[in-house]
Formats: C-alpha cells, structure tokens, sequence
C-alpha cells in the first residue's frame, strides 16, 4: 500500500508538471497560428485586390474609357472595381472587408473614418512607411487590419482629381464639384485598407486547445489506470475487449445492431465534406413504422423488438455497402445516401417501404413504414438536412401512411 501511494503521488506529479508545461506550450503556439492564418488571409486580400486593381486598368479601362465622354461609368475606376468586388466577398464571408479608405474621396462613401484618418496620417507623416498592420475593434468585432498607403504617382489621376474645371464633365455630373479635388503629385491621399475577422481563427484554435488539454487528459489518465492495472496484476487483453466492447455500445444501437444517433452525425458530417469538395448528390431518408405502439401495447415490447431487429435487416437487405443505416430513436430510423440525388434515393426509399411493407412479421403480421427523404442542398448544417426530412415524414403519416414523401427545397 505504502509502495502504491509513492507511485501514485509520483505519478500525478508528473501529470501536472507535464499538462502545464504542455499547456502553455500548445496554447502559444495555437494563438501563433491563429495569427498567422489571419495575417496570411489579410495577405491575400490585399494582393487580390491589388489584382483586380491591375485588371481592371489593363483590360477594362481601355474598353470603356471612351464610353466616359458620354457617361461617365465609375465601373473604369481600378479603386471602385476592387471595392465592389470585394464587398461581395464581404457578404459571403462576414467580417472581411476592403476600403480605399481616403481624406477627400470623389466617392463619399470612400471617406475615412476617426481611426483610419490616424493611420493615414502616419503615412503622411512618414513617407518610407510602406504597410501598417494591427488589431482593430473588440470582441467579435475584433480583426485584423493591413494598411498601405495610395500616393499620387501618376499624373493622369490629376486630369480628375486636381480641380473641377479640369475634371471630365461626365465625372462631376455624377459626384459633384466638392469632393475628390485638390489632389497633388506625390501626395499620400489615403490607403488601402483590408480587414480580416479574427474571431473564426480564435476560436478554432481555443477548441483545439481545449480538444489538446482533454485529449492529453485523458491520455494521462489512462496511462495512470493502467500502470495501476499492471501493479494489480490485472492483465492487458481483458482490457483491450472491454474498451473495444465499450467502442460498440457507444457507436450502435443494441437491439438493430445498427449505428447509434451519435455515429451517425459523425458520418452525415464527413459525407457533407466529400460532397461540398467533390460536387455530390446527398440525401436522407427518415422513416418511422406506423402505430408501432398498438403493437407494443396488443403483442408486447418483445414483439415489438422483434419488429425492429427484422425491420433493420430488411432494410440492410436494399441498402448499398456505401449507405449507412442509424436507429434514430423509437422505431424511427434514417438512411444516409452517398452519391445519391433526390430522384434515386425517393427510389430507394420506395424499395424499403415495399420490402417492410411486402412480408407479414412475425406474430404482429403486416406492418407499415411512413417515409420522408430529402436532398443536401450543400448549403444546410446537418441538422437542417434532417429537419427538412422530418417534415416530409410528418407529411407522409398526414396523407395517409404507408408512403414516401419527397422533402421541399
């Protein structure tokens, strides 16, 4: 016993020394990452709209620049192309953004705010300063910013920006006489401005640090149970069946033999990522057997485990070996249809109700399945998915039972 203690304190020393350490260690080098990663995205930001910029002059520009004299199109200008495009991106993916962020923009809506005049007047201030990076706002505002500053190095910008009379006619009809004037050669009127979200790397890497600290708690931990199994004489191989046996109740369902609920949003989740890479179909289909409770209530819970073992290697017997088949709860069950699109897999369906439809079972005699089915429309979470099934399957039981109902859009 003295012996057992001494190892035990010795043990959970080494623990705790060895999580800290490793702790402090993960959890630097995740917020690096982090940081990186969003340094990098406000890397490609800029040079994106650097590239659009440069698109736009060179092969734009020239086409429509004789349209101006008519009307002027501010689609020519290189810092309204990057902007626009890049506000479209901002509306797919919240939080990044661009601005030709400028003192006295001919766009009013170009116009520098309190914080951004502050960064330009470094640059004012300072010449040779070519790039200024830092964090801006709070919370899940926070991001960080790449500033670069826009100096007037070309003459041409001066034909419409150093003073009305000189500006086209076209150009002021549209935004006026009082902004974008008095521009200088050599002059830094304003920056770039991109803005990059660091709330979605923050927190990927706070749940894989904390994914880290359990994992490594765990591993502790089992290494701890077993040098103790060992000191008890207890033997590997036991072990080994019981967590592997534990493995199997944690991932299927006892009764059907089917996955459990839990692996089956595990697969639902892989499946969609294959999907969304690769361009795939992908449905679902949810059924539930009809008035399953009379037969529990008339023929016993007995019969009616009967009724669900069968029901489950009948319907092994339709599926392909790349579907996967889930006890969802109660007598509910869904399939999970790889590579398969709405059409198929109503088909599908159609082939599982006829075959638990098509045999009496034992003792109970005939018993019926109301079906729901939907396609992934790669845009909805899992949950979504499901949702959309379930509703068809509740439209199913209204219309009558025993049918496949197809999941609207």
């Amino acid at each position: 016993m003295q012996l057992r203690l001494l190892f035990n304190l010795v043990l959970i020393v080494v623990f705790v020394v060895g999580i800290l350490g490793a702790g402090w260690h993960y959890h630097a080098q995740l917020q690096g990452d982090a940081m990186d990663e969003v340094r990098h995205n406000s890397e490609v930001l800029m040079e994106t709209a650097l590239a659009i910029r440069s698109y736009t002059t060179d092969q734009i520009k020239p086409h429509l620049d004789p349209l101006n004299a008519e009307r002027f199109l501010p689609q020519t200008v290189p810092a309204f192309a990057a902007t626009e495009t890049l506000h479209r991106l901002g509306d797919r993916y919240p939080g990044y953004d661009y601005k030709e962020s400028v003192l006295n923009p001919t766009n009013p809506r170009d116009r520098a705010s309190g914080w951004e005049r502050v960064l330009i007047e470094q640059f004012r201030a300072d010449g040779g300063l070519k790039e200024l990076t830092g964090v801006h706002g709070d919370g899940i505002e926070q991001s960080m910013y790449v500033a670069r500053p826009i100096t007037i190095h070309q003459v041409q910008c001066l034909v419409c920006h150093s003073t009305p009379d000189a500006a086209p006619t076209t150009m002021r009809a549209v935004y006026g006489d009082d902004n974008g004037f008095g521009w200088k050669e050599g002059e830094t009127i304003g920056m770039q401005l991109v803005r990059v979200p660091m709330l979605y790397p923050l927190e990927k890497a706070k749940r894989a640090f904390t994914t880290f600290m359990w994992s490594l708690a765990a591993v502790f931990g089992l290494m701890f149970i077993g040098l103790n199994v060992a000191l008890t004489r207890l033997v590997i191989a036991p072990m080994a069946r019981i967590n592997v046996r534990l493995e199997e109740l944690a991932t299927k369902d006892f009764l059907t033999d089917l996955v459990n609920r839990r692996r089956f949003f595990e697969r639902l989740e892989t499946e969609m990522a294959e999907a969304r890479t690769r361009q795939l179909g992908l449905s679902v289909v949810i059924f539930d057997l009809d008035f399953f409770k009379r037969i529990n209530d008339t023929f016993g819970h007995d019969s009616g485990d009967i009724v669900l073992r069968h029901t489950a290697l009948r319907v092994r017997e339709v599926l392909r070996s790349s579907d996967c088949a889930a006890r969802f709860g109660g007598e509910e069950f869904i399939l999970l249809l790889r590579e398969t699109r709405i059409d198929a897999a109503m088909a599908i369906a159609e082939a599982v109700r006829a075959k638990i439809a098509g045999d009496p079972f034992e003792t109970v005699g005939a018993v019926s399945a109301s079906f729901g089915v939907a396609e992934w429309n790669h845009a909805e979470d899992p949950r979504g998915l499901i949702n959309r099934a379930d509703k068809a399957l509740y439209q199913a039981k209204h219309d009558g039972r025993n049918r496949v109902v197809r999941a609207t859009a």
